[in-house]
C-alpha cells in the first residue's frame, strides 16, 4: 500500500528547505506563542498569521492544500474542547430561536479564538514537517537539548507507523477474503479479535527489530543523520520574522 508520508516534500531544493532545523523549529514555536497570546477580537492580525503561512508555504513549494486538509484535522478536537464556552461564560449575551438559547458573546470570541488558534499552530507545524526530513528535524531537536528518549521514541514511532497500518490492512484484507462484512452487529465482535491479533504480531516484530538493532550495535541511542550548520541565513530569518511578528501582534486590532 501507499502511504502518504508526512514529509513527502521535503526533498524540495527552495530557500526554506535550506534553512537549518533548529531556526525553522524557532519560528514555528515563536509563531505559535504569538497566535496564542493574541486576543481572538483582533481579527486583523489573525488574517496577517494565516497571509504568513500561506506566504511560507508558497515561499518553500509546498502546496497550501495539502497543509489545509491536514490542519483541519485539529478542527474536530478544538471544536469539541471549546464548545461548552458560550453556554457557561457570563456577560453580554445573544439570544437566538425568540429567547430559547441564550450565547454569551465572551465565550463565543473565546471558541472562535481556539478555533482559529489551533488551526493556524497546526497550519504551521505541518510546514515544518514538510519542509524538513523528519531525520533532520528529530537531529535539529536533539541539537537544541530535547530529551533524548522523546526524541528516540519520536524516530521510531514515525519509522514504524507506516508498518503497523501495513499490518492492520493486511488482517482486514485476510478477514474480508474470509467473508467478513461490517454489517451487523454480531460481526463486528470480530473487529475485538483482529485488534488483539494486531497487538501480538506488533509485539513479534517489535521484538525481532529491537534484535536487530543490538546486533547493529544500538546502544540506547539513535544516531544522527547529517551534521547541521546553523549560517547567517538563518540568523537573518530569526532576526527580520519574529519582530515582525511581534509588531503584528501589538499594533494589528
Amino acid at each position: 500500500m501507499e502511504h502518504g508520508f508526512l514529509d513527502r516534500y521535503s526533498g524540495i531544493d527552495s530557500p526554506v528547505h535550506r534553512l537549518d532545523p533548529r531556526a525553522k523549529v524557532i519560528l514555528v514555536v515563536a509563531f505559535a506563542v504569538t497566535v496564542v497570546s493574541t486576543p481572538p477580537s483582533h481579527l486583523l492580525a489573525f488574517v496577517v498569521y494565516a497571509g504568513l503561512v500561506s506566504w511560507a508555504c508558497a515561499l518553500a513549494r509546498v502546496p497550501i492544500l495539502h497543509v489545509l486538509l491536514r490542519a483541519i484535522g485539529v478542527l474536530p478536537f478544538s471544536i469539541l474542547a471549546a464548545l461548552w464556552m458560550p453556554f457557561l461564560k457570563g456577560g453580554q449575551a445573544l439570544t437566538l430561536l425568540d429567547g430559547r438559547i441564550h450565547l454569551s458573546v465572551a465565550g463565543l470570541w473565546i471558541f472562535a479564538g481556539v478555533v482559529m488558534k489551533s488551526f493556524l499552530g497546526a497550519g504551521a507545524a505541518i510546514w515544518l514537517i514538510s519542509t524538513t526530513p523528519f531525520s533532520s528535524l528529530l537531529c535539529g531537536l536533539r541539537k537544541m537539548g530535547a530529551p533524548v528518549i522523546v526524541v528516540d521514541l519520536l524516530a521510531l514511532t514515525y519509522r514504524y507507523l507506516f508498518v503497523l497500518v501495513g499490518e492492520a490492512m493486511r488482517l482486514r484484507r485476510a478477514a474480508a477474503a474470509r467473508g467478513y462484512r461490517p454489517r451487523w452487529l454480531g460481526q463486528a465482535f470480530l473487529i475485538g479479535k483482529l485488534i488483539g491479533r494486531l497487538f501480538v504480531r506488533s509485539y513479534e516484530r517489535a521484538e525481532r527489530v529491537y534484535g536487530a538493532m543490538v546486533l547493529r550495535g544500538f546502544t540506547g541511542r539513535m544516531p544522527a543523520s547529517r551534521p547541521l550548520h546553523f549560517q547567517a541565513l538563518d540568523a537573518t530569518v530569526l532576526i527580520v520574522l519574529i519582530p515582525a511578528l511581534v509588531v503584528v501582534r501589538v499594533y494589528l486590532r
